[in-house]
């Protein structure tokens, strides 16, 4: 194993980069691209044909054939997905479809709306009703505009949207190159959890099994175990030692109480730590460790110390960089109040956000405090308060939620 340098109690930023840097990406894995949406690029993505294949028509109307009519329309429509092997003349029109490819000989497209159809002569003529139309090459698409042969379309290291999978398909692609899912089991420690109903003295309900799947999976990670283990040595050695997974998350035992056992067993087990503490609010007692290539997360047992300090700390950036992408890049707000933070440390707040004067701005929330989840349930992002806090109107990082 590489010895790793451990950062003791660094600033946020520096913990947040340390976990996407410690990072490399995981092997690839080639799928249908309808398969493809919310996967991680690895490839980039070049079109198999120019975008569009011939010039089509932007417009249902007439592909006349000069630049003054009328024109006698002759009757072989062009249609989308039929190819017309009409050669306009001077004088002469066919009717289009929109998509359909234009004719040789096309001067420009007439829409519908600007023409109408006149019958002299034995034979139907299409006028212009708009002196602004025909023009050259009017609502015309050139083969190729969007794209050409060969052009990159989607660059490697971003995350497939749908409208990523659908400009692909439209360019001929069948297969993408992507990252093999990142496997995860999730720990929680701690003989005062229960499951279900209402806790008695001395015991608390787990937050953190109803959530963290799903926190995991928004982030990218494919679930596998969620285990509950009790608060002992062997059991917590036990349960990280025996996970195949390619990162593990605990929660509860990172600090330095008579049953956190999560620091000695790390050790036991072989684990290089990466980052030990954080110098932010909540959210201090937050670990990272390495075990050869698999990667453990410590996060504290107070629910929004672990979601905050956490998984938007140290478990989102971790998977991005496992996954090939960037550094989650941080936004902008506007704080409407004075927000206060510790003199060394940064504090993380949950905020509601808005726009006011064409400006982002944030508003504090309430129920801050590191066990609860009322002001993480009711926010829209979160605050990156650097320490000694901001003044109103000041512009602060923001961290959007990866839902």
């Amino acid at each position: 194993m590489t010895n790793t340098q451990t950062l003791i109690e660094p600033h946020w930023t520096d913990a947040h980069r340390a976990a996407h840097n410690i990072a490399q990406p995981v092997s690839t894995v080639t799928i249908s691209v309808a398969h493809a949406t919310g996967e991680a690029l690895a490839h980039p993505i070049t079109s198999h044909t120019n975008l569009p294949r011939d010039n089509t028509s932007a417009m249902d109307g007439w592909a006349v054939a000069h630049p003054q009519g009328p024109w006698r329309i002759i009757d072989q429509p062009a249609l989308a997905g039929h190819v017309s092997q009409v050669e306009l003349g001077a004088g002469e029109a066919v009717l289009i479809a929109t998509g359909g490819v234009v004719p040789s000989g096309t001067f420009g497209v007439v829409r519908r709306e600007f023409a109408r159809v006149v019958d002299r002569d034995g034979a139907q003529w299409v006028e212009a009703l708009d002196a602004r139309e025909p023009f050259d090459q009017s609502h015309v698409r050139p083969a190729g505009a969007e794209a050409q042969l060969g052009e990159t379309l989607v660059d490697a290291g971003v995350r497939l949207s749908p409208a990523h999978v659908g400009l692909a398909a439209m360019a001929g692609v069948d297969t993408v190159v992507v990252r093999r899912p990142v496997s995860v089991d999730i720990l929680i420690l701690g003989d005062e959890v229960i499951h279900f109903g209402v806790p008695g003295v001395g015991e608390v309900r787990d937050a953190f099994a109803p959530q963290f799947p799903a926190y995991a999976r928004a982030l990218g990670l494919q679930v596998g175990n969620v285990r509950c283990v009790p608060d002992t040595l062997e059991a917590t050695v036990a349960a990280i030692s025996g996970s195949e997974a390619d990162v593990v998350i605990t929660t509860g035992g990172t600090a330095a109480g008579p049953r956190d056992h999560v620091h000695t067993a790390l050790a036991q087990v072989g684990a290089e730590l990466v980052v030990d503490s954080i110098a932010m609010r909540p959210g201090h007692p937050n670990l990272l460790a390495r075990r050869g290539e698999q990667f453990i997360v410590g996060l504290p047992g107070n629910p929004l110390s672990a979601s905050l300090g956490g998984m938007l700390t140290l478990v989102r950036p971790l998977v991005c960089g496992l996954l090939g992408l960037p550094l989650p890049v941080l936004g902008e707000v506007v704080a409407l109040a004075d927000v206060h933070a510790p003199a060394r440390d940064t504090r993380l707040v949950p905020c509601s956000l808005a726009w006011v004067d064409a400006r982002r701005v944030g508003r504090e929330m309430q129920w801050l405090g590191s066990g609860m989840m009322r002001g993480l349930a009711g926010a829209d992002g979160v605050m990156v308060v650097p320490p000694g806090g901001v003044k109103a109107g000041s512009v602060v990082p923001l961290l959007d939620f990866p839902w």
